[in-house]
């Protein structure tokens, strides 16, 4: 079978899907609390639910993990199943996908009908932070000194979103004199809401300790309190793994050679003394024991906490144990190489000295294996006998329900119990049959003469050392060469959650049925003979506890388990949606509180007056009189446009008109469009769910023009939604004009399948350089998007402007240092052609291509700036 784990091939199930129709195999049920939920599946093989109410009815709606497997002989045939913490928790369904549309069939329970969602816009993932304006202190205009004299530049703005409560204008400001770690903590938190990597648990007290009680910083109070106890808690997961390493580098230094005397033979070979290899072969099955414990220990802290994580720390932990993980293999093949040396200075006639020595040794043990094994099946007889009982009184007390979570919910549980009754069927036949060998060779071996049970183990001895030993090492290194070649991280991850949350289901069993396996248990514990050994079972649950503690035993367990949550997780700003910092800002711009800058917007009307030509071809040139001129002012605040946009940094902080004057001015922009840009800008955030295609276009072009990257992307995801064939060449057209890449692939996927377009008029009015494209992409060749489009055009362009720069100059002057494009590099042909088409697009056809070029150029392949110059120009 052929699994996600090991598999790239079913890529198509990736994504969030929406369960449209639900309908009960046990009969027909109201569908209410089904039908609208969504899940999302991710390529690392996690799942996560998002209701329609809050319902935990349905058990596959608590699962966080899934597998998508088919059969090798019909890879057709595919099957979806989820599972939760405990692997016991599976719910396999049949799954048949077509395009968007999957049905999930679930034997004898439910048919589950989805359909694939698009993506959260890109927005969400932005983080939101003013790191940049702590960092370097660009229009501060407060300063707070540390007690070692340290100057920190801070904005009043900021900090009055971030923390309200304080005075931030008074003299001297809040914080002023505090210890300079706890200063530069404290600030990088007021601009991140996160705290600083690198954090110190001393930094971190002495922060509570000083600030804890300033109004405004209770949440990082907070946060600090966090990071002290699950710093704590990470150390307890590492804890784990560094007791394994030093159970296993125990072991190696008990069987490794280093007295050396005169011969070549080491004075402390175990072979030649039987006694101390007894000893050591014990003391290693218990260092080997307590290794395990702790094993299982991890596995049980991980699978139950790890849905408490966020999805970057849980992964953070899988990688860490992957890192650790060809250690223990270096260590295994340290052992065996050591137990081989061992073996290679043991004579034949040393054979029957350790066989006498060690053959009390060995009865004394199966003596007690075999108490141990017979109290463990009687245990797991008793359990299976006690889950069919208990499921019985279930059933009877199971009342009658109509609503399908209900009753699917009641129906699922019933097919996991069955399931489980079945698994652990399953164990308890393997397992009799196991205890059955192990009871026959054991009574067999016990009825065996001493001089035939010497034989025995004089034979064993032989055959580790000349054929066991050294092929063990040989699959110890193929085990490494597969780790590291063929386990890459997706296949560690797999491998890790299976082994871990089998290891929890098993833990959980044993604690359900502690009191019926308790013999055994002690048995166990007392073949260990180890406390650390005794302690580990302990903090599992699994040792003798009074009654009144035994009731208390999933209390006890969560308080031995810290609950997980994020340590690095702390040390990331929030995404624009969850910051409450991004909320206030947003707040500030529109209540215009605390502006030091403005926008004005300048949109020009012709007055529509005729115009009689009587220069006989020579250009028209319009006064201001001629035209109808409105003006907008939107005001705002430096360090925020600096911080959030790059293109409004450069402006304000190059020492041009707009950084001297603080105000920038737009041409022929929608200032309600602009103000939504704004918006965006401030709050990192935008619905447009109820914007037209028209505002979205203009967006797509300010994000655009101001590089505001994020916004580009929201805007193409959004337009991508109303490609029709009304839409999708002017789309076409606009996408390849702003390099909106996601945007330009929707819509020519969308031209792909509806051929038509290319025989109306907007398609013969597209350049021929996007015909070219189309026609090429539509044959199956997508060369033509590595070419740039009319590059012989733009060069002769370029030519004719430098022919006529002396004439040009004295037009430009103002907005250009330069008056011969010769003396300018020109970087991009095609992006020059795209921004002088964007300008005629506002000023009109009057002026020439050269002079606007002139312009292009000079303001950098700004078109905002371009048109600045061109209108302080006239």
């Amino acid at each position: 079978m052929a699994t996600l784990g090991v598999s790239d091939q079913f890529d198509k199930y990736f994504g969030t899907w929406r369960i449209v129709e639900c309908v009960s195999l046990a009969g027909t049920v109201d569908t209410t609390g089904i039908e609208g939920s969504e899940f999302h599946l991710d390529d690392s093989g996690d799942v996560s639910w998002k209701l329609v109410d809050e319902t935990d009815s349905a058990p596959f709606f608590s699962s966080d993990s899934y597998e998508v497997s088919s059969q090798l002989e019909d890879m057709d045939l595919c099957y979806l199943s989820f599972f939760g913490t405990f692997r016991e928790h599976v719910i396999e369904f049949k799954a048949e996908i077509s395009d968007d549309l999957m049905l999930l069939t679930c034997e004898r329970c439910c048919m589950l009908q989805c359909q694939k969602i698009s993506e959260e816009d890109p927005e969400v993932l932005e983080q939101y932070t003013y790191t940049e304006a702590l960092d370097q202190g660009y229009f501060h205009d407060v300063a707070i000194k540390a007690d070692t004299g340290k100057i920190f530049k801070v904005h009043s703005v900021i900090l009055s979103m971030t923390a309200p409560g304080l005075a931030w204008t008074s003299t001297p400001p809040p914080l002023s004199g505090l210890k300079e770690d706890i200063l530069e903590t404290v600030l990088h938190y007021l601009y991140t809401e996160c705290l600083p990597k690198g954090l110190s648990e001393e930094t971190a007290r002495d922060c509570i300790k000083v600030v804890g009680k300033l109004p405004g910083l209770e949440n990082f109070t907070q946060i600090c309190q966090s990071f002290l106890k699950n710093t704590a808690l990470k150390q307890q997961i590492v804890s784990l793994i560094a007791d394994m390493h030093a159970c296993a580098d125990r072991i190696v230094d008990l069987f490794k050679c280093r007295q050396r005397g005169n011969t070549m033979v080491p004075d402390d070979v175990l072979s030649h003394n039987p006694a101390k290899l007894c000893y050591v072969m014990k003391q290693a099955l218990r260092e080997g024991a307590i290794a395990f414990s702790k094993y299982m220990i991890l596995c049980d802290l991980f699978a139950r906490r790890s849905g408490e994580l966020p999805r970057e720390e849980r992964h953070d932990i899988i990688k860490y144990t992957k890192t650790r993980f060809h250690i223990f293999i270096k260590q295994l093949h340290e052992f065996f190489d050591a137990f081989k040396t061992q073996l290679s200075y043991k004579e034949p006639e040393q054979d029957d000295e350790i066989a006498t020595y060690f053959l009390p040794e060995l009865e004394v043990s199966l003596s007690m294996l075999t108490k141990f094994v017979e109290d463990f099946k009687s245990a797991l007889d008793t359990a299976i006998s006690k889950n069919i009982s208990d499921k019985e009184k279930a059933e009877k007390t199971e009342k009658h329900k109509k609503d399908v979570k209900d009753v699917l919910g009641k129906t699922l549980k019933h097919a996991l119990h069955i399931r489980e009754l079945k698994k652990l069927k399953y164990i308890h036949d393997t397992a009799s049959g196991k205890f059955e060998f192990f009871l026959d060779k054991a009574g067999r071996f016990n009825r065996k003469s001493v001089h035939e049970r010497k034989s025995l183990i004089s034979s064993f001895l032989q055959t580790l050392k000349d054929r066991e030993a050294p092929l063990i090492i040989q699959r110890v290194e193929q085990f490494a060469f597969m780790i590291e070649e063929k386990w890459k991280w997706k296949e560690w991850k797999y491998l890790f959650k299976l082994t871990s949350s089998k290891m929890a289901w098993t833990v959980s069993k044993l604690c359900s049925y502690r009191h019926t396996l308790q013999p055994a248990i002690n048995e166990l514990i007392e073949i260990v003979n180890k406390e650390e050994f005794t302690n580990s079972l302990s903090m599992l649950g699994l040792t003798s506890e009074t009654k009144e503690s035994s009731t208390k035993e999933e209390s006890k367990k969560s308080t031995k388990y810290a609950k997980l949550s994020s340590v690095e997780s702390l040390c990331i700003s929030p995404n624009a949606r969850d910051s409450l910092t991004a909320k206030r800002a947003l707040d500030l711009f529109k209540k215009k509180q605390k502006t030091d800058m403005v926008f004005e917007i300048i949109i020009i009307h012709d007055t529509g007056d005729t115009v009689i030509d009587h220069t006989h071809g020579n250009p028209i040139e319009k006064t201001e009189s001629d035209r109808d001129t409105d003006h907008y002012e939107i005001p705002a605040h430096c360090v925020i446009l600096a911080t959030r946009c790059r293109w409004f940094q450069r402006a304000l902080l190059s020492g041009m008109r707009e950084s001297i004057d603080k105000k920038i001015t737009i041409h022929d922009t929608n200032p309600e469009v602009f103000n939504l840009f704004l918006e965006f800008v401030y709050g990192g955030n935008l619905d447009t769910s109820h914007s037209s295609p028209e505002q979205l276009t203009e967006l797509l072009t300010l994000a655009d023009r101001y590089e505001v990257d994020t916004l580009k992307s929201v805007c193409e995801h959004a337009l991508g939604k109303h490609v029709n064939n009304e839409t999708a060449l002017y789309l076409f057209s606009m996408a390849d004009q702003l390099q909106a890449k996601a945007l330009k692939e929707q819509t020519v996927s969308y031209i792909q399948k509806h051929p038509v377009l290319m025989e109306g008029e907007l398609y013969i009015e597209l350049p021929q350089n996007l015909k070219n494209e189309i026609q090429a992409l539509t044959n199956g060749d997508d060369s033509s998007d590595q070419e740039t489009p009319n590059v012989g055009d733009i060069e002769d362009m370029i030519h004719k402007v430098d022919l006529a720069a002396g004439t040009l100059s004295g037009s430009t002057s103002s907005s250009s240092t330069t008056s011969s494009v010769s003396d300018l590099r020109i970087e991009d042909p095609a992006r020059l052609e795209a921004c002088v088409h964007q300008m005629k697009e506002i000023v009109g056809d009057d002026v020439s291509d050269e002079d606007l070029m002139l312009h292009v150029i000079s303001a950098d392949y700004d078109v905002s700036r371009a048109i600045n110059f061109y209108f302080s120009s006239l």
